[in-house]
């Protein structure tokens, strides 16, 4: 067997220290995978518990659910006290939104979970029984994060501005 000398013992070590380097880094990315998919779920469960704990509502306050039926009715006529509770809940759903939003807009929510709230909250505010007019959006203008009214008003309204 042949004797190694220092130069041929350096090139063997930098093969070595070179194929340490892209096991760590595999490692490193799989770890990356990992918490990806550990920050969508966690941000999934908070979206899907605030929008439960919205629902249980309902079960809670019976009143609350004669609120909906009756906005939902043909002649939604609710009193004062009836239209606050309901602009509440409008409010409430608002922020679910907003909060399904901005993770998303951060790659903290996975595409999927997103298209599939976006287009829950979208078919909610545009044709179903909690119809959000342009008005009253535009009267919440100030009070949401910019980008999040914007895709809102284009999501309801087809509107940029």
């Amino acid at each position: 067997m042949k004797k190694l000398h220092l130069g041929e013992w350096a090139a063997i070590g930098e093969i070595v220290g070179t194929i340490a380097v892209v096991v760590s880094l595999l490692f490193v990315v799989l770890s990356l995978n990992q918490n990806t998919a550990a920050i969508h779920g966690s941000t999934e469960n908070i979206i899907f518990e605030m929008h439960a704990e919205l629902a249980n509502q309902f079960m809670l306050d019976p009143t609350l659910a004669e609120i909906v039926v009756k906005k939902r009715s043909e002649n939604p006529q609710l009193t004062d006290i009836e239209a606050v509770r309901w602009e509440k809940y409008q409010l409430d759903l608002l922020d679910i939104w907003a909060l399904a939003f901005m993770p998303y807009q951060r790659d903290l929510l996975a595409q999927d979970q997103w298209v599939a709230w976006n287009d829950y909250f979208t078919g909610l505010f545009a044709d179903g029984g909690e119809r959000l007019s342009r008005t009253r959006w535009e009267e919440l203008r100030f009070a949401c994060d910019t980008t999040f009214w914007h895709h809102v008003g284009k999501s309801l309204f087809n509107s940029a501005d």
